[in-house]
């Protein structure tokens, strides 16, 4: 499936070549400090004092400005956008919190897939009602759907990500379960770069675990080939049960 750009690198960098300008958001280090969804926040603030206000992420709204994507939201009425996901940790050292996705919750009842089109990352899912706690490793043309009971957020890896979702328009975006709180577990990288955990302290305990194999599902080619199938399947939160889930 064809998303209008090819993925360039330039030096441990990734960059997203549409062949033009195109319109983008930015999320930058300090608009994640300010609305507190990360919680090593002396070290994101001191970073950001020495080395300026970096791009954590950015994403690319296919569906406002790609013809084709235009025309497969209006058949299906699934959303179409892509994600940059930078590495680094909020700290001048080598060890520190992850960089992440803002993140966010479903305001109705309707699912996600993600696909990584290249390196690898994480994505961090957390039960809205129970806070139990998922972090899934996600590698290259790997997907994974995400059930609406679960608030997510994609952590960086050890390089640069680039991340595509189909989501239904329907499904919106809720925010404001994060802001100022954040998830219930954050990822950190040692200076070795394994994976840490810390719990946060706004939320009820909970439990957290890791999951590093995966089906692999090729949604690329269900939503070329049977788009239909896939609206299905985010539409109706029991299917993705069925697909794959925790």
């Amino acid at each position: 499936m064809n998303f209008g750009f090819s993925i360039k690198k330039f030096g441990k960098e990734l960059s997203l070549d549409f062949g033009k300008k195109v319109d983008h958001k930015e999320r930058k280090i300090s608009e994640l400090l300010r609305d507190r969804v990360i919680i090593d926040l002396e070290n994101a603030k001191e970073l950001m004092q020495k080395r300026g206000d970096l791009t954590v992420y950015e994403v690319f709204n296919l569906w406002k400005f790609y013809d084709p994507s235009k025309d497969f939201l209006k058949k299906f009425g699934l959303r179409i956008d892509v994600t940059l996901l930078k590495q680094g940790v909020f700290s001048l050292g080598r060890s520190g919190e992850a960089f992440c996705t803002y993140g966010h919750a479903h305001k109705k009842n309707f699912g996600e897939v993600y696909i990584v089109l290249k390196n690898e990352c994480y994505v961090l899912l957390s039960h809205m009602k129970t806070f139990n706690s998922y972090l899934v490793k996600i590698k290259e043309g790997f997907s994974f759907f995400i059930h609406p009971s679960f608030m997510h957020r994609l952590i960086s890896g050890k390089k640069d990500c680039v991340v595509v979702n189909f989501v239904p328009e329907k499904a919106g975006h809720d925010y404001d379960v994060v802001k100022n709180r954040g998830f219930p577990f954050h990822i950190f990288y040692d200076k070795n770069k394994n994976l840490e955990f810390k719990e946060n302290k706004k939320y009820p305990e909970a439990g957290l675990v890791l999951i590093k194999k995966l089906k692999k599902l090729n949604v690329l080619k269900l939503a070329e080939e049977n788009p239909k199938k896939l609206k299905e399947i985010l539409n109706k939160p029991k299917y993705i049960s069925k697909v794959q889930m925790l």
